[in-house]
């Protein structure tokens, strides 16, 4: 199943129709709720990680673990970007600011 808003997957029992008695825009909002703060929690430990290897490279002077930091992915937070309602913050703008200077 798909949520109406965001349309994120989930997943129920078969019978799910037939046994649920609440409300299903309850239920998608839960389920919206609970993937929009995995998103952010998986799109701050990327954060974190680039963010170690740029200080690695910054202060070990190598190149390639510059790259190798230029070039992690952020996907949790490239997701979590395109969510409607989830534009990038102002401190997720600087954050990007001051590492596209290392870059």
């Amino acid at each position: 199943m798909k949520t109406s808003n965001l349309k994120t997957s989930y997943y129920v029992k078969s019978d799910f129709p037939q046994v649920f008695s609440g409300s299903m825009s309850k239920l998608e909002k839960t389920v919206e709720a609970e993937y929009m703060d995995m998103l952010r929690n998986s799109c701050h430990r990327e954060k974190i990680t680039k963010a170690k290897l740029f200080l690695k490279a910054k202060y070990s002077s190598n190149t390639q673990l510059r790259k190798k930091a230029a070039d992690f992915s952020t996907e949790s937070c490239q997701l979590l970007e395109q969510l409607p309602g989830q534009g990038r913050s102002e401190a997720e703008k600087q954050f990007r600011d001051f590492y596209q200077d290392w870059e």
